[in-house]
């Protein structure tokens, strides 16, 4: 009879002859069986991973791959948390977690390598003497001058577009991340960019409280100027914004504009990604799991 044991010790043979379970109908089988393989994951992993690509049996091909998604799932889950609540969290890793999510083939370390070639050419051009407008434009000569990064065409929009991966390793971009890579180049070089909370458009503002006290008579958010990377990172100054805003038929104000924390544009940047698989009628992993991740990034901030 099969017993879940959280101090079972097995060799191969008894570890594939247990994997052979996953052909048995019944389902009280199976998920005793399910309970032992999560129980001890990194132990069955690789065997599972073998059963699922020889199998035949279509059953235990079906349960195999759930397995490894709920082994995977659960990595990456805790992965996740763990750089979310680290201090001072850095947001290039929490990327590529996600990026993982999407495409769990990706190579991970590759996409961070290429990424911090980036930061480090626009790091090695900065120095004190320079105005923070300066030092945002030093990115933009940066990334579209010298690195040639491009829009991606415009006409149908495919959600590989959304991809950090490929605008990192294709150099074509799409709003919302050419913003995330602003975000991380700002956080490694420590500029005050921050996403501004704006349906509609990806700004991001360039904060600097006591210079925008300075500056603007009125209340502010403490934003002395706004860019939109889309547009290879345009300035935006507060009469273009005072115009959209008119425009957008809202009745929000400048002042009341709240700049996101790098946490919630990425939780913002994750639901954009399955809304764009739902809109194409995907369905898969990415669509089943996804309410996990969105739920870790609500208790985070909890």
């Amino acid at each position: 009879m099969l017993h879940a044991s959280k101090n079972l010790i097995m060799n191969k043979t008894e570890i594939i002859s247990l994997l052979k379970l996953l052909e048995d109908p019944d389902e009280n089988v199976f998920n005793i069986l399910r309970e032992q393989i999560l129980d001890k994951s990194e132990l069955f992993h690789v065997y599972l991973e073998n059963y699922h690509a020889l199998s035949i049996n279509e059953l235990a091909l079906k349960r195999s791959e759930i397995l490894l998604d709920e082994i995977f799932i659960e990595n990456l889950e805790k992965r996740l948390i763990k750089v979310l609540k680290t201090k001072g969290q850095n947001l290039l890793d929490a990327v590529l977690i996600i990026e993982e999510y999407f495409n769990r083939d990706i190579d991970a370390e590759q996409i961070k390598e290429e990424t911090n070639k980036i930061i480090q050419s626009i790091w090695l051009e900065l120095n004190d003497q320079l105005t923070g407008i300066e030092k945002v434009k030093l990115i933009g000569n940066v990334l579209f001058e010298k690195l040639n990064f491009k829009k991606y065409p415009v006409g149908e929009f495919k959600p590989r577009y959304l991809s950090f991966a490929n605008c990192i390793n294709d150099r074509k971009y799409v709003s919302p991340n050419i913003a995330l890579l602003y975000c991380i180049i700002a956080q490694e070089t420590s500029l005050p960019l921050f996403p501004i909370d704006l349906p509609g458009i990806f700004l991001l503002s360039y904060v600097d409280k006591e210079l925008a006290n300075a500056v603007f008579e009125d209340n502010n958010n403490g934003a002395v100027f706004y860019i939109y990377p889309y547009d290879q990172g345009e300035f935006i100054n507060h009469q273009i914004l005072e115009k959209y805003l008119k425009e957008q038929k809202t009745t929000q104000k400048i002042e009341q504009m709240k700049n996101m924390t790098y946490t919630d544009f990425l939780a913002f940047f994750f639901q954009l990604r399955t809304y764009a698989l739902k809109q194409k009628k995907y369905n898969g992993f990415e669509i089943d799991y996804a309410d996990r991740i969105i739920a870790i990034f609500k208790n985070i901030n909890l």
